[in-house]
């Protein structure tokens, strides 16, 4: 498959022109057709110009999940503005200030939450798809948050790329569950344009508030990390759930029992995604694969990428040999603010894996989650799944701290309807000795970012704050 060079707006003004009755874009205020999104488009794309807004200025979006911040993030991308999207939660000056990613605030738009930044570059003419017009920021569950910027043919390519193994269909309507500041919530918005289907925002976006707008607005798909299924398969049983066919689902581990059971009390098909904001999507299973494979690994490399799994010493790793993940194809960032890099160098994602006979990818850890005891490397992944596995447990992590005598040591934060003791006396069947916790500690909450994936950072504090 060759990668397609267009623009976000090409795509939603051939929809629009070709079903412009169709629904696209949708919150507990409004619905929007295919003409109407478009019309409003334009329409606030001409506001921004008159301000003095042009392609190649950054402009921050607190984002929300709803329309209106929909239609300004594909309004920027009409004139080839640069949407710098940010958690609404935070005060968008000392986010920015924080991450060093983006230029002074100069002057604010009335009535809408959109701060144009000063320019870094001015551009003319229409915009290219290969520009740099989204800036969004990894989590920072594991270190420092980073601004990454991807432009539209990154976007775009993806979803080329993930159209006939998502169980796509005409009649289409998206669940908005995820924050638009993050890649996978990012990357559901864009769809609208290059898949055509309907995207519709959730008021609330707690569990049952979730299961409540499946039924009533009848939707098909989703996005979402495991966690967030895991969670609507322990209500689904309350709700009428029918309509709702096809999920990727990404961005944290689980157990092949948990997958089976998601995919049961939900009745849908889940399909294994994994990518990150660096690179939006690496893998990704075929929707007719046997859910038994589908439970078991990433997926297969998408087709306009290129994967290598390296070992330590820079050479490439053997059928089922486990090394370090490095990709690259149309999906990859232009680079880190301010600096841009070459897109035909390997990205390193930091991750662990190995792919099979068939060429399916298997992730086994982070390599920076590594924890060294006793001169042992020691993922913590096989750990959490151990303790995934175990009746009760609905969620895991696992964390290297510090040791006086071994170096580090793993520590768990357990959800669970079980005693620490009681995991504790289960574990030895499951695991080797070395790799038991010295503590695990049980919540009834686990700390997560804002798209529901687990901060490590986090639960590293929890546990330090912990005394027995």
């Amino acid at each position: 498959m060759n990668p397609v060079n267009r623009t976000l707006h090409s795509f939603l003004t051939e929809y629009a022109f070709s079903y412009p009755r169709r629904r696209l874009l949708g919150d507990h205020t409004r619905w929007l057709d295919a003409a109407q999104t478009l019309e409003a488009v334009e329409s606030k794309a001409a506001l921004l110009g008159r301000i003095g807004v042009h392609r190649g200025d950054y402009v921050a979006l607190r984002s929300y999940r709803n329309v209106e911040t929909s239609l300004w993030i594909l309004a920027l991308q009409r004139i080839g503005a640069v949407a710098v999207l940010t958690d609404h939660r935070h005060d968008i000056r000392e986010f920015l200030s924080r991450c060093a990613a983006a230029p002074d605030v100069t002057s604010q738009i009335d009535g809408a939450e959109v701060t144009v930044l000063r320019p870094t570059e001015v551009r003319v003419g229409e915009p290219s798809s290969k520009d740099p017009t989204f800036v969004i920021f990894t989590s920072g569950s594991t270190g420092q948050p980073k601004a990454v910027m991807l432009s539209q043919y990154n976007l775009v390519n993806n979803l080329v790329d993930s159209e006939p193994l998502g169980h796509y269909c005409a009649d289409d309507i998206a669940l908005g569950a995820l924050p638009l500041d993050h890649v996978f919530g990012l990357v559901l918005l864009a769809g609208v344009c290059v898949l055509g289907y309907g995207l519709y925002f959730p008021e609330r976006t707690d569990v049952a508030s979730l299961l409540e707008c499946i039924e009533s607005e009848r939707i098909t798909r989703m996005n979402g990390v495991p966690g967030l299924y895991l969670a609507m398969a322990e209500q689904a049983h309350r709700f009428e759930l029918s309509s709702l066919r096809a999920g990727f689902i990404g961005g944290a581990p689980y157990t092949p029992e948990q997958f089976h059971r998601m995919e049961a009390a939900l009745d849908m098909t889940l399909i294994p995604v994994y990518g990150m904001s660096e690179c939006i999507g690496i893998a990704c299973c075929d929707w007719r694969d046997d859910a038994s494979l589908r439970a078991a690994c990433a997926g297969k490399i998408y087709s306009m990428n290129t994967c290598r799994i390296l070992l330590s010493d820079g050479s490439e790793a053997a059928i089922g040999q486990t090394g370090e993940v490095w990709v690259t194809g149309p999906a990859r960032m232009v680079g880190y603010y301010p600096a841009q890099i070459p897109t035909e160098e390997l990205l390193p994602t930091g991750d662990l894996g190995f792919l099979d006979e068939q060429g399916y990818l298997h992730i086994t850890g982070r390599k920076k989650d590594i924890i060294i005891r006793n001169g042992i490397n020691l993922s913590p992944k096989p750990i959490e799944d151990a303790l995934l596995s175990i009746s009760g447990v609905s969620a895991a992590c696992v964390v290297g701290m510090p040791h006086p005598i071994q170096g580090e040591v793993p520590w768990a934060l357990v959800v669970s309807d079980r005693t620490a003791g009681e995991l504790f006396a289960l574990l030895p069947g499951l695991l080797p000795k070395n790799q038991i916790p010295v503590t695990i500690r049980v919540t009834d909450r686990m700390p997560t970012t804002g798209s529901g994936k687990i901060d490590k950072n986090a639960v590293r504090e929890v546990l330090k704050q912990w005394n027995p």
